[in-house]
C-alpha cells in the first residue's frame, strides 16, 4: 500500500483558515516509506500560479482519486489532513468534477495523521500542538498570504519543501525510538533495558561449596556480633566519653609539634580573650 506524505496551501480569505472558501494555491506529495518514514521519491508541488486552481486540482483527482481507484493506491500521511479533505471536497464540487464525499476519504480510505500524536506530546493540550512547537519549523503566520498577494513565490516553494522535509524527519524519529514507550504488540517483547549482571569474582570456587563446609573465602571475613552474646557494658566515664562530640583542633593545635605553643589551651574555654579585653579588665 503506497503512503504518501500530502499536504494542501490554501490562500485565506478570512481570519481563519476555511477550507469551503479559502483559494487552493498549491497540492505536495511524496511517496515514502511509511514503515520508517524514508522518502522514496522527491516531492511534487503542483502549483496553482503556473496553471490554474482548476487544473492543480484536476490532475490530483485524476492520478489519485478518480472513479474506480483503489483505496489503497493513495494512503495520505500528514499534518491536520481534514483541512486538506475538505478543501479536496469543495473544489470537486466547484469544477463539477465527479462527487467526493467525506465517506470515501474520512471512513473507506486509509489515513495517517500525526495531529493527535502531537497532541499527545503536547501533554493532552490542542492549543501549541503544531510542528511549530516540536521542531525547527517556523511558523506560518500569515506569511504564505503575503507571499503571494507580493507574487513571491520562490519563498512559497522553499517553505513548502522545509516544512515536508522537518515533517519526515519527525515521522522517522517516532518510528524509529517508538520502542522506547515500552509498548509492543501481543506476543513481541518491548524494549526493555537489559538486566546488569554482577561478574564474579576471581576469588570464588567455580564448584559449589558444602552445605556443612562452606568455601573459604580469599577475602578477609568481617567479624558479625553474635546475636546470643550480649554487648559489653561500659561505664559511666566511658559513656559520656563516647556522647561527647570531638573538640576541634585549634590552629595551634594543627601546626606540627616544633611550632606548637608550650603553652595549654583550656579546651573548655568557650571565648578566648583579646588584647581588648585585657586592657578593660585592667
Amino acid at each position: 500500500m503506497p503512503a504518501y506524505y500530502f499536504a494542501l496551501e490554501g490562500y485565506q480569505a478570512g481570519e481563519k483558515p476555511d477550507p469551503a472558501v479559502d483559494s487552493l494555491i498549491t497540492i505536495q506529495y511524496q511517496k515514502i516509506d511509511l514503515t520508517s518514514g524514508e522518502p522514496l521519491e522527491k516531492l511534487t508541488v503542483l502549483k496553482g500560479w503556473e496553471s490554474s486552481e482548476k487544473d492543480i486540482v484536476t490532475r490530483f483527482y485524476n492520478e489519485f482519486l478518480r472513479p474506480g481507484m483503489p483505496v489503497t493506491h493513495f494512503i495520505p500521511v500528514g499534518m491536520n489532513l481534514d483541512y486538506a479533505f475538505e478543501m479536496l471536497i469543495a473544489k470537486c464540487k466547484q469544477y463539477t468534477l465527479p462527487e467526493l464525499t467525506s465517506r470515501q476519504l474520512y471512513y473507506q480510505r486509509p489515513r495517517f495523521d500525526l495531529a493527535p500524536v502531537i497532541v499527545l506530546l503536547n501533554d493532552g493540550r490542542f492549543k501549541g500542538a503544531t510542528l511549530d512547537t516540536f521542531t525547527s519549523k517556523k511558523s506560518d503566520a500569515g506569511r504564505i498570504n503575503k507571499w503571494y498577494v507580493n507574487k513571491e513565490f520562490k519563498k512559497i516553494e522553499y517553505t513548502l519543501q522545509d516544512e515536508a522535509e522537518i515533517f519526515l524527519k519527525l515521522l522517522q524519529y517516532l518510528s524509529k525510538y517508538k520502542t522506547r514507550l515500552g509498548v509492543a504488540r501481543k506476543g513481541e517483547t518491548a524494549h526493555r533495558k537489559p538486566a546488569q549482571t554482577i561478574p564474579s569474582s576471581s576469588t570464588e570456587k567455580a564448584h559449589p561449596s558444602h552445605p556443612e563446609f562452606p568455601a573459604a573465602s580469599m577475602e578477609t571475613p568481617k567479624k558479625r556480633a553474635d546475636p546470643g552474646t550480649p554487648a559489653p557494658q561500659k561505664n559511666p566515664a566511658q559513656l559520656l566519653k563516647a556522647s561527647s562530640p570531638t573538640p576541634r583542633k585549634s590552629p595551634a593545635e594543627s601546626k606540627p609539634a616544633g611550632q606548637r605553643s608550650s603553652v595549654p589551651l583550656n579546651q573548655f574555654r568557650k571565648h578566648t580573650p583579646t588584647k581588648k579585653n585585657e586592657g578593660k579588665r585592667g
